[in-house]
Parts: C-alpha cells; structure tokens; sequence
C-alpha cells in the first residue's frame, strides 16, 4: 500500500458515516502513519465535512415543500436552545456519540444559525480530534491484545 493510499484510507474513514474519526485516527496509526499528521488530516475531513453538509442542507431548504416541512418542525424554544448552549453542546458531546453526520443535519434543519454551526463544528474538528488522537494509541494496543480472541473466533479474516 503506497503512502498516498494510506491518506486516503483515513480521509475516506474519517467521512464515512459509520466509522469517523473514531475508526480512521487508530486505522491511521495501524498503517504506520504519524499520529499529528493523521489527526490532523481527520480534522480537516471532519470539518469539510461538516461544511458540506451544511451548506447542502441551506441549498434543500430552497425547496418550497422541504422549507414548509423544517419550518413546521422548528420551534421557538427549540430554536432558542440550539442558539444558545444547545448548539456548543450538541456539535462537541454529539459527533463523539453520534457523529457529525447526525449532528450537523439535525441542528441545521432545526434552525441553527450557518454561521455558528460553521464555526463549532470547527471547534469540534480540533477538540473531537484531540481526544479521540489521545485515545487512538490505547485503541490500538487492545486490538493487538484482542487479536489472538479474534483468530479464534473469526478464522476467516486472518486467511492468509
């Protein structure tokens, strides 16, 4: 596997809605690669991500019957709660339980405003990052541990 393969193994884990960054920091440190550069990397795919996402979801709003459906969903005190604290908490606490693909949609569709969604999820790129960087190592040593129950358990795999 070259190098550049190796990077985009870890972009493409890192927007891939089942895996994240919780998945490609330790894939990354499995493939040899440097911790800060492979967290760094994750951050940015993360952040892009999230950016993506957030302006796709303001393109599908100019949709008279997608607008008429989140406008009926949007609620004063919903809105009022995403636009103070709600917001910080659910974009930094959300993406290390549920991910950014859930997070970013939910949040914007309920009216949370482009601009602060776009700026904590950059906050939740570098912090989300930094802790699942710290983990990864920890990660990474109990799989090795775990391997041996592995090769018992699933034989196929580890064909040679």
């Amino acid at each position: 596997m070259t190098p550049f393969d190796k990077w985009l193994a870890v972009v493409f884990a890192t927007v891939n809605p089942l895996a994240g960054r919780s998945v490609s920091i330790p894939l990354g440190l499995g493939l040899g690669l440097p911790l800060l550069s492979v967290s760094a990397v994750a951050g940015v795919a993360n952040f892009a991500l999230a950016a993506a996402l957030i302006f796709s979801i303001e393109r599908l709003e100019r949709f008279p019957r997608i607008h008429a459906y989140l406008e009926k969903k949007r609620g004063q005190k919903l809105t009022r709660f995403i636009q103070g604290r709600g917001l910080l908490y659910s974009v930094i606490l959300g993406p290390l339980m549920l991910g950014t693909f859930t997070i970013v949609p939910v949040f914007q569709a309920l009216g949370a405003d482009k601009k602060r969604m776009l700026l904590y999820s950059l906050v939740s790129a570098v912090l989300v990052t930094a802790i699942f960087a710290w983990v990864s190592p920890f990660i990474l040593r109990m799989m090795k541990q775990y391997e041996i129950l592995l090769r018992l358990f699933f034989p196929a795999v580890f064909k040679s």
